[in-house]
């Protein structure tokens, strides 16, 4: 069979259906650019916090991100619920929340321990409540119980730089935010693509492999092949047809007006 496809295809990755027909990455590029912008004024309210200029905020990345189980500590994890609906995620590295509360609550030394508290949690929902507020309006978020979010979700990365010392903050936005987001920016289209997606799928062109023949040979016979070198070979009985390493069914080969085709079996044990 005729095919357009040249070369086989390699390192494709598994495609997320959450991400069919639906803008995920324009509230990616816009919260991306709504973080960055929002930066100063988190570098501000650290600076007053903590009474120095010689503090932070800036924006490192925004990436699509695959909620797993276990990939977050629900006890060291601050959670925002949106009241439409959606929730957001903030953690902070233990060592940056340390240094940002010990800085802030006046303590005496610097701890050495990496284990929070609950004033560094404190500290780590207030920053929560100022990058929300980015999100959508203060009265349109409540503090809530971690649950374990699924699917796809956005993942945005501050950095926070303090004197010599550098740290990171993880926001984290669920599926169902992004889909309010969407709807309030008015991104959702009307359309439905599923019809669509499968024509194109279906009109995909692919290669189909068949094994007409077999041949063992000892590996000093192949080196002393040459040009011209007549070898015989016997058709396959069953012969096993597939695209690239899935089998598909069997067939045989027969001759049809002086032209030897290919028959596909039309039993099912025959098929794989």
């Amino acid at each position: 069979m005729e095919s357009r496809v040249k070369e086989p295809i390699y390192d494709i990755k598994t495609l997320d259906v959450e991400l069919l027909g639906k803008p995920i990455h324009i509230i990616r590029e816009r919260l991306e650019s709504l973080i960055s912008e929002s930066c100063i004024y988190l570098s501000n309210e650290l600076q007053n916090w903590l009474s120095t200029n010689k503090i932070e905020a800036k924006l490192h990345s925004v990436d699509l991100h695959r909620f797993e189980p276990n990939l977050m500590d629900k006890e060291f994890t601050s959670t925002y619920q949106h009241l439409e609906q959606g929730k957001v995620f903030l953690h902070g590295d233990a060592r940056v929340l340390i240094k940002l509360a010990d800085r802030f609550y006046g303590a005496s030394m610097e701890r050495s321990s990496t284990k929070l508290s609950a004033s560094d949690l404190r500290l780590q929902e207030r920053v929560g409540q100022i990058i929300t507020n980015w999100l959508a309006p203060k009265d349109m978020w409540c503090a809530c119980e971690y649950e374990t979010p699924q699917g796809i979700g956005l993942h945005a990365e501050l950095s926070i730089s303090f004197d010599d010392f550098q740290g990171t903050f993880h926001i984290k936005l669920d599926s169902l935010f992004i889909q309010t987001l969407i709807e309030q920016l008015e991104l959702q289209t009307d359309v439905d693509l599923y019809q669509p997606f499968c024509r194109s799928l279906e009109s995909t062109p692919v290669r189909v492999n068949a094994v007409l023949s077999k041949k063992q040979m000892a590996l000093s016979d192949v080196i002393d092949l040459k040009a011209n070198d007549i070898l015989p070979i016997d058709l396959l009985n069953t012969v096993p047809i597939s695209i690239g390493n899935q089998s598909l069914f069997t067939g045989r080969v027969a001759d049809q007006d002086g032209q030897l085709v290919l028959i596909i079996n039309s039993d099912k044990e025959s098929q794989r």
